[in-house]
């Protein structure tokens, strides 16, 4: 009978000792995640306190062809919450899927020069490539401060 004590003390302890184990890795994990969440969380809320909309008229004319190469004009709304930088260098432009730079970014709705809520920028796009050159449908992808908003158009 004595054995069957011991046993079980043994058992007893070993599972003691996995689950202090098992509880110190998770104590750790969440604690990890939560450090990460505080990080992250200012970014996240920038994020999503941000948003683009352009707002050009597809039947408009949005690319002057007469210079060379192409410079496409588009106008873009900040629909977010926070003001966005107008800084050439923050904006990601995709013209029918090739990497692009803004040339030009002027806020056109003021006169402070602050793209706050509700201002309208000019987004001057030049085509260095040649991804303007087949006629039919186009498209630009701009980013803008973790914001993005595609426009397609008849070319």
């Amino acid at each position: 009978m004595a054995s069957v004590s011991v046993s079980h003390l043994i058992i007893f302890i070993a599972a003691m000792v996995v689950a202090a184990s098992v509880a110190g890795a998770l104590t750790t994990t969440v604690n990890d995640i939560s450090n990460a969440i505080d990080e992250q969380g200012p970014s996240v809320s920038d994020d999503i306190r941000s948003d683009i909309t352009i707002i050009n008229d597809a039947g408009s004319p949005v690319v002057d062809t007469s210079t060379d190469p192409n410079t496409i004009e588009l106008y873009v709304k900040n629909t977010g919450q926070r003001e966005l930088n107008t800084n050439t260098r923050s904006i990601d432009v995709l013209v029918n899927g090739q990497f692009s730079v803004a040339d030009s970014v002027e806020v056109v709705s003021n006169n402070d020069g602050v793209w706050g809520q509700n201002d309208v920028a000019r987004v001057n796009v030049t085509d260095g490539g040649n991804a303007l050159d087949n006629p039919g449908e186009n498209r630009v992808k701009l980013i803008i401060g973790g914001s993005e908003d595609i426009f397609i158009w008849e070319m």
